[in-house]
């Protein structure tokens, strides 16, 4: 920072067609050894009524210039080479080239910190016009002609001291305003991080809370479904029994009917019988009606085998799972979503098993296949939709891609699919929570949750898996990528 008795401070340019006049400015306030008088001593020691001061501490450095242009050069140059010129003396009439309020005009474009001396023996302009094409300035003084050596002095001493202040000020509000922008962009980025931060913190309660809704169904899925398979054994028993003993009545009615034959009487009796009963018929009809009877039961057995194996909460540490077995679970529970609207085609690979933690997986297979049987509800009903899951290895992961002939999701809201809460559903028909927190499970997976769509075609999402499941560093990275997408 360059103070106001610095020497850069000192620059003086004096402005004027005379070269009388610059030898007088010389003897008034050049730097020693520019000349040899002692006046400026003298000067001094007047004007301050204390003995002559040191010449070493007299530091002005004149500059000449005869013309406004080569004012302008010398200013234009100064400023350029860092070296400004604190103040400057000018004259009002400099023929033939510009008069000394035109020059002063140029400088002030060049350095508008100068401070100016306007030097004259002749009031050419008034005030009114010098503030009217000035402006009104405090950087601008009136020295008329002849002046005084120590009103000259006094303008020298003044007005470098003052340009010094303002410099300094000028610099001290530059740093000011840069140390104030620098803190600004320090506290933007903290507030941007504590909103991420906010952001995914309400992201993992709402989470927590759905997780443990689902946890409390879960726990009465499980009772439910214990409470059903054990009626449902003692049915399938029963159905069992009833089948074979229903075929060993008709079978002795039967048998009855044909020893009967040597009694006419009888004979026609038990023929009657059997042809009321219609023997034949349930003969045929009865085992076929308690074979689907035994089918569907078993397709129960099933569906509540599923529903406990979905609901089971597992335990703290990610095991070893057979996804595809997990697909065909998921398949058996969500059958009512998909099979009135949709064709199913399994196209399932040899799969590793996976790493993972399969109540978590089976969340993520649930929703899609919801999700993409609500998508093919939305169509014209002039064909049923296919629903397509494929499953196959990729290097060290594994791939399941879900796909639909559905609509398609619309250019526009791609980018907010997996936003919590979002959703363009029907009012009560989805919560705008399952694509979001299916991400946020293979995000924790080390995994990725990706989709494409084609507008009236149909949309395909493929969850990718590391084989080998999560580590930590990369559970980190995972937990940094949902941050920022929140």
């Amino acid at each position: 920072m360059t103070s106001a008795t610095s020497h850069h401070g000192r620059r003086i340019l004096v402005v004027d067609d005379n070269i009388a006049i610059h030898d007088d400015f010389k003897k008034v306030l050049a730097a020693p050894g520019n000349h040899t008088s002692t006046a400026l001593d003298e000067l001094e020691a007047a004007l301050f009524d204390a003995a002559p001061v040191a010449t070493g501490q007299r530091e002005f450095e004149l500059v000449s210039a005869f013309q406004g242009a080569e004012a302008l050069e010398a200013v234009t140059a100064a400023v350029a080479q860092s070296r400004p010129f604190s103040v400057a003396f000018v004259d009002m009439r400099m023929p033939p080239g510009w008069d000394g309020l035109e020059t002063i005009e140029h400088l002030w474009r060049a350095d508008p910190n100068l401070q100016i001396v306007i030097c004259s023996a002749y009031s050419d302009h008034s005030w009114h016009d010098l503030r009217d094409r000035l402006g009104d300035s405090d950087s601008l003084l009136i020295l008329k002609k002849p002046f005084d050596t120590i009103e000259v002095v006094q303008c020298a001493h003044a007005l470098t001291a003052k340009w010094g202040s303002e410099r300094e000020r000028r610099m001290y509000t530059r740093d000011l305003e840069q140390a104030v922008k620098e803190r600004t962009a320090q506290l933007e980025e903290l507030n941007v991080r504590l909103s991420n931060e906010l952001v995914y913190r309400d992201r993992m309660e709402s989470e927590l809370r759905l997780a443990q809704r689902l946890e409390a169904i879960g726990q009465l899925a499980a009772g439910v479904a214990h409470e059903i398979n054990t009626p449902l054994q003692y049915v399938s028993d029963n159905i069992f029994f009833i089948r074979e003993s229903a075929m060993t009545l008709v079978e002795t009615s039967v048998q009855l009917a044909g020893a009967a034959t040597a009694e006419p009487g009888l004979r026609s009796k038990i023929e009657a019988i059997v042809e009321a009963a219609d023997l034949e018929f349930l003969t045929e009809r009865v085992p076929l009606a308690l074979n689907e009877i035994d089918q569907g039961l078993e397709r129960v057995s099933r569906i509540v085998r599923a529903m406990r194996e979905l609901v089971h909460p597992g335990g703290r540490n990610a095991v070893r799972t057979d996804l595809n077995r997990a697909i065909q679970t998921a398949l058996d529970v969500t059958g009512s979503a998909f099979r009135m609207v949709a064709d199913l085609e399994l196209q399932l690979g040899e799969l590793p098993s996976v790493l993972c933690f399969p109540s978590e997986i089976n969340q993520v297979l649930l929703n899609l296949i919801v999700n993409a049987a609500h998508a093919m509800e939305g169509t014209d009903g002039s064909a049923r939709g296919a629903l397509k899951i494929e499953t196959r290895c990729d290097g060290d992961q594994v791939v399941i891609s879900v796909s639909d002939t559905g609509g398609g999701i619309p250019h526009d809201l791609r980018d907010r699919i997996f936003d919590p809460f979002f959703t363009t559903k029907a009012v009560g028909k989805g919560t705008g929570q399952g694509l979001a927190i299916s991400r946020s499970i293979v995000d924790r997976h080390a995994g990725t949750l990706t989709f494409e769509s084609a507008v009236g075609r149909g949309t395909t999402f493929h969850v990718r898996l590391p084989i080998e499941g999560p580590v930590p560093h990369v559970l980190d990275a995972a937990r940094s990528r949902s941050m920022q997408s929140v």
